[in-house]
C-alpha cells in the first residue's frame, strides 16, 4: 500500500487536526508541527540523527558543521557511537539499511503502550514510509541489472 492510499483510508476515521499531523508526517522536519507525544518524540529523534550525521560527515571533510545543524541538542554518547559505526561501512546501501534499522527500532520502542490510537497510526505511517523508500531502491536496482543484461545482449561479441 502506498502512502497516499493509507491517508485515503484513514481520512474518514480521524479527526481533522490529527489527520493533518498524519498527512504531514513525511515532512515532519520541514513542516511546523503542533503535534504532541510520539510525533514530537519522533521529530526530535530524526533531527538528532540527522544532526549527528552532519557532524560526522563534516568532520571527515574537515568542514564546520555548525551552519548545517538544525535545532541541535547534544545526543547520547551511545547513539553517537552507533552512528559512527554505521557511517564506517564501505557500502553506502548497507549504511542506509543500518540507519533505517535504527529508525525502525526506535519506532518499535515508541509503540509500547499504544494499541490503536493516533500515535500508533503515526508509527505505522513512518514505517510505511521506510518500506516505500526501500521498495523504490530495490526497483531501481532491478532496473539497473535488467539494463546491464539488455546492454550486454545488444553489444556485438
Amino acid at each position: 500500500m502506498g502512502f497516499a492510499r493509507f491517508l485515503e483510508l484513514a481520512q474518514d476515521f480521524i479527526p481533522q487536526r490529527e489527520f493533518a499531523v498524519l498527512k504531514n508526517c513525511a515532512d515532519i522536519l520541514k513542516e511546523p508541527c503542533k503535534a504532541s507525544g510520539i510525533a514530537n518524540t519522533w521529530r526530535d529523534f530524526e533531527s538528532s540523527l540527522r544532526n549527528e550525521l552532519v557532524k560526522i560527515r563534516a568532520k571527515r571533510l574537515h568542514k564546520d558543521a555548525e551552519k548545517y545543524l538544525r535545532n541541535y541538542s547534544e545526543a547520547e554518547l551511545s547513539f553517537i557511537h552507533k552512528l559512527n559505526e554505521i557511517t564506517r561501512s564501505p557500502h553506502s546501501l548497507d549504511a542506509e539499511r543500518a540507519l533505517d534499522l535504527l529508525r525502525w527500532n526506535k519506532l518499535d520502542e515508541l509503540c509500547f503502550g499504544h494499541y490503536f490510537d493516533i500515535e500508533l497510526l503515526f508509527i505505522y505511517a513512518q514505517k510505511l514510509l521506510i518500506l516505500i523508500r526501500w521498495d523504490k531502491a530495490h526497483a531501481a536496482q532491478k532496473e539497473k541489472v535488467l539494463n546491464n543484461i539488455v546492454n550486454s545482449i545488444e553489444q556485438p561479441v
